[in-house]
């Protein structure tokens, strides 16, 4: 499975606070990697730095520069479960949407080439960054030879 971040936010002690799209949070300790990764050690001298983090685009990973970043695997795996954020729908449907695609192995290129639709929007709806009327769910689906289902369920409790 695909981990994507929705956010990313610097805590004190070099500790990160990362959301990823399906709502889970994770805190980071990067101040254990300088003593693997020598790069890292930028950060005790220059804390502003450290302060500069951003998601890539995609999702897939974080960065402060071109010489510092981490994947989303690393934190995922490494970082230490704190809470559950509600996602909302578009987050839900950006989720769906990159499974899907995934599972029949195509790209987003190949997506959009399939649909006609921009790869540059199909990149905002799977960072749930925008909101797709059903008519283009409905081409996203046929592009990947799939079905949409959409359906109502009671709220838990």
């Amino acid at each position: 499975m695909y981990r994507k971040i929705k956010s990313v936010k610097p805590l004190e002690d070099l500790k990160l606070s990362a959301v990823f799209q399906e709502g889970t949070e994770k805190e980071y300790n990067v101040g254990v990697l300088s003593s693997v990764f020598p790069q890292f050690k930028e950060f005790e001298t220059n804390p502003e730095l450290f302060m500069q983090v951003q998601v890539d685009v995609g999702g897939y990973g974080i960065s402060w520069n071109d010489e510092l970043d981490l994947s989303a695997d690393e934190i995922w795996e490494c970082g230490v479960t704190v809470g559950k954020k509600d996602v909302g729908l578009a987050n839900m449907v950006a989720e769906s949407l990159t499974s899907a695609r995934n599972s029949v192995g195509m790209t987003q290129s190949c997506l959009a080439e399939e649909t006609g639709i921009y790869q540059a929007d199909i990149s905002k709806i799977e960072r749930g960054l925008a909101n797709p009327s059903l008519l283009t769910l409905q081409r996203l689906a046929d592009g990947m030879d799939m079905e949409i289902r959409i359906e109502f369920v009671p709220k838990r409790k």
